[in-house]
């Protein structure tokens, strides 16, 4: 089946209490974010930098309002939006809005992934890490690629996976290479939550001040993998869905 591009988003520009208790202007820094999530959901791969810190809360505040459920780790974040009435607490596996740092105490493959009728219905996740690098220009300028990116480059670090994104938004001779500051295992696992097309997640992940977007219109695999351990095959793959159902 043809993958085409995913636009709906959980946007709601109220409680601007809750904004400003995180340091974050409920109008201007509001509408940069929802921006620049446009930005980067239409070019899968790409990084954009927010001009919001930190990011990931810009982008929580923006997306989350007192109709979606959510599950979010970050303390500071959660109590901020909770005290003006903006979180409704869920389990991962139930949440429309789910945020982490780092690697989640949750699997991927368990959250809301949407229906055939319906898949817009299934979850956002935000991941806060700490290392993202494309190589693919950005739009901004101050944002550097770097064109020789492959798992190799980073072997010795094993918090960090080395992904290739295709799909609607990425241009067929585009190379969209990116490292992202997270275990090739949990990139494994996002592949496989993206794999039941047009079922899927929409996936933000953020650094302090940078966005980049894998929508569950795109698919990942793994790039230049020479290394056999923690490789997610299409097998396996298949395998955990049969157990999923």
């Amino acid at each position: 089946m043809e993958r085409k591009p995913t636009y709906r988003r959980h946007v709601r520009n109220d409680g601007g209490g809750a904004m400003r208790a995180l340091g974050i202007d409920p109008v201007h820094d509001t509408r940069q974010t929802f921006r620049t999530l446009c930005a980067v959901l239409s070019r899968p791969g790409t990084i954009e930098q927010l001009g919001v810190t930190p990011a990931d809360h810009a982008v929580v505040a923006t997306l989350v309002d007192h109709e979606l459920k959510a599950q979010i780790e970050d303390e500071e974040l959660r109590d901020a939006l909770d005290a003006r009435g903006r979180y409704e607490n869920a389990d991962a596996h139930e949440a429309d809005i789910i945020h982490t740092q780092g690697v989640p105490s949750w699997d991927i493959r368990d959250v809301p992934r949407g229906t055939l009728l319906e898949p817009s219905d299934g979850a956002t996740v935000i991941y806060r890490v700490e290392t993202l690098t494309a190589s693919t220009p950005s739009s901004d300028p101050a944002i550097e690629p770097n064109n020789d990116i492959t798992q190799d480059t980073v072997a010795d670090d094993t918090s960090i996976a080395v992904v290739t994104i295709d799909g609607p938004g990425v241009p067929a001779e585009t190379d969209r290479t990116v490292a992202i500051g997270l275990p090739p295992d949990e990139l494994d696992r996002i592949a496989t939550a993206q794999s039941a097309y047009p079922r899927g997640v929409d996936v933000i992940m953020t650094t302090a001040e940078s966005m980049l977007a894998i929508p569950r219109s795109a698919s990942i695999s793994r790039a230049a993998v020479e290394h056999a351990h923690s490789t997610m095959t299409d097998e396996s793959a298949h395998e955990y869905e049969s157990e999923a159902h």
